[in-house]
């Protein structure tokens, strides 16, 4: 049977094997995926995760954003144009749920994402036939150089001769360490 037709599943949020009980207050219902997907290695406690989604951060200019500059969304994710691109087509994917970095995304979320940004890359390489590459990245932590505290992702197209020498791409985040 296919995963997206498969009931859900009840599951130990934290693992047996890791002495989780089997009380009541230790289970959670998973779709199939999630559940195939944490197995016995992840104790997250997916209970509360539906009220994060109606949470906002008060000032977070991603929490706060407009409608009108939404071009893309699925259920867990929303897809703009950056404010400040770096080349036309320039576009971020952030979570609905606030959640500081991108290491803290829960798994779906990185899907829901991932799956707009194959959208957008599909979206702006056949509205623009000059982009013969992208760059992808996420800046996780002030150090990193982020500079919004919402968890994001970058797609920035790439053009011939945009930059004198691209060899190297994300790399240039260390000027020094982009040529090899």
């Amino acid at each position: 049977m296919p995963a997206d037709q498969k009931a859900l599943e009840v599951d130990h949020i934290i693992p047996r094997n890791k002495g989780g009980s089997d009380d009541p207050s230790n289970f959670q219902i998973l779709c199939y995926s999630c559940n195939a997907s944490k197995r016995d290695t992840d104790d997250t406690d997916f209970r509360g995760t539906l009220d994060a989604y109606n949470k906002r951060e008060a000032g977070c200019p991603f929490c706060e954003l407009p409608e009108e500059r939404i071009i893309g969304e699925n259920e867990l994710a929303i897809w703009f144009y950056d404010g400040y691109p770096v080349t036309e087509g320039h576009s971020l994917f952030i979570p609905k749920r606030h959640v500081s970095d991108y290491f803290d995304l829960f798994k779906p979320e990185r899907n829901a994402i991932e799956a707009l940004i194959t959208k957008a890359r599909d979206t702006l390489q056949n509205n623009d036939q000059t982009i013969e590459g992208f760059n992808t990245g996420a800046n996780s932590g002030t150090a990193a150089g982020q500079t919004v505290l919402h968890a994001h992702v970058h797609l920035i197209p790439r053009r011939q001769g945009d930059v004198e020498n691209p060899r190297g791409g994300v790399r240039g985040v260390i000027p020094a360490k982009q040529q090899y």
